[in-house]
């Protein structure tokens, strides 16, 4: 038995904040279309979407599966500390929204000042993950060396290299130093750890766990180390190709490498394990596939640049909208609302069939008529069924 009915307001909380960052997004794309109030403008609603969903759905969820493999059922005591590390994180989670949503990475006017609000909780936001990996790293002792905890050693490591990328960020704001290529190096550093390191590492843990395979014919290091240190190589390929160098190029095609490799070779151990069973899973597996095929187009000749805006959008969204968030509903409601699940895994495979459609890469010969309206419309879809697996949610969940 194990804590997640312990952690489930917290997983409550973490849905209810995957709803608020997915009306965001189809805010986004209804102002393309449509006015706004004069308040909003779309750096600042992208802001808020892409920081909810870092905060407090991404990340909280990933830690209450690895928390509540950690301790034991009688284990109270630790089960509140890191409840309380939970909700005080999801608190500054929703606090930041607001001030992502009306100000960015602006300042805020208060009297006579003015303070970078979100900025100031983000940072608040990455002490409370320190807060968790202490609490992580006091028990791990206690827990053997599973081919999971390894992974989830992999993502903890991970989720705190990226921190080091946004307190640059944050730091660099007040310095009289005025170079923008620096601080989208920073940014992109962030998040190119903290998606390619902390969640595909942590999504990987859960797998192995529900794979439960004991027996690997390799060393298990090859499974998450290149994963990790590649996920530190890679940032420049987000930043434009004109200014970087060479050496940096080179750099992020290596970490690239690393990265798909090591993915592929969990991919194929995944499959032959037989243990991942049902279209849910498989859809999983697909679109793990995608997502290995994207990067090693990267960095064969074929003149495709991640950086792209609409590829990385649609990238971005393959990994943290179709990989990690299918997996984590599917996994904290493993034995129940098939039906919403389906068609929640359905409506996440049209909005990445919509970001495809805008990418710049979609054949002109099969362009869609009034495609900015239906990628609209489709951007609504998987709150529908979000919305009912959250009224739903009343009753404690289970785990196989």
């Amino acid at each position: 038995m194990n804590h997640l009915i312990t952690f489930k307001k917290v997983w409550q909380l973490s849905l209810l904040s995957f709803i608020i960052a997915a009306v965001t997004g189809f805010l986004y794309r209804y102002g393309m279309l449509y006015p706004v109030p004069d308040s909003l403008n779309f750096a600042n609603i992208r802001h808020a979407h892409s920081h909810l969903m870092f905060f407090n759905w991404v990340s909280p969820p990933i830690m209450i599966w690895i928390a509540s493999q950690l301790i034991s059922s009688s284990d109270t005591r630790t089960a509140a500390k890191f409840n309380s590390c939970f909700y005080v994180m999801i608190f500054l989670g929703f606090l930041s929204y607001p001030f992502f949503l009306f100000y960015g990475y602006h300042s805020v006017p208060i009297g006579s000042a003015a303070l970078p609000l979100a900025a100031i909780i983000s940072g608040l936001v990455m002490l409370t993950w320190y807060w968790f990996a202490l609490l992580y790293f006091q028990h791990r002792t206690a827990v053997n060396n599973s081919l999971s905890f390894l992974f989830f050693d992999g993502a903890l490591i991970a989720l705190l290299i990226s921190s080091l990328g946004a307190w640059g960020v944050s730091i660099f704001q007040f310095t009289p130093v005025d170079s923008p290529q620096i601080s989208s190096a920073m940014t992109h550093f962030f998040l190119a750890v903290f998606t390619e390191g902390w969640a595909v590492l942590g999504v990987l843990g859960i797998m192995w766990q529900k794979a439960e395979t004991s027996e690997l014919p390799l060393n298990s290091g090859w499974l998450w180390q290149p994963i990790l240190f590649g996920s530190m190589l890679i940032f420049p390929f987000s930043l434009s190709e004109s200014v970087i160098t060479p050496a940096m190029h080179y750099t992020a095609k290596f970490g690239t490498v690393l990265i798909a490799g090591s993915l592929t070779v969990n991919f194929y151990l995944l499959v032959k394990s037989g243990s991942l069973k049902g279209l849910i899973w498989k859809t999983i597996l697909g679109l793990i596939a995608l997502k290995i095929l994207f990067q090693f187009a990267a960095v064969l000749p074929t003149g495709i640049w991640p950086g792209e805006h609409g590829l990385r959008v649609l990238y971005l969204h393959l990994l943290l909208l179709g990989i990690v968030s299918i997996l984590l509903i599917h996994v904290f409601h493993s034995n129940r609302y098939f039906i919403a699940k389906a068609v929640f895994t359905i409506s996440v495979l049209l909005v990445l069939l919509s970001l495809a459609l805008i990418s710049g890469y979609w054949p002109v010969g099969l362009a869609v008529p009034n495609l900015h309206f239906r990628v609209m419309i489709v951007a609504f879809l998987p709150i529908i069924p979000t919305l009912w697996i959250f009224w739903r949610d009343l009753l404690p969940f289970t785990s196989d």
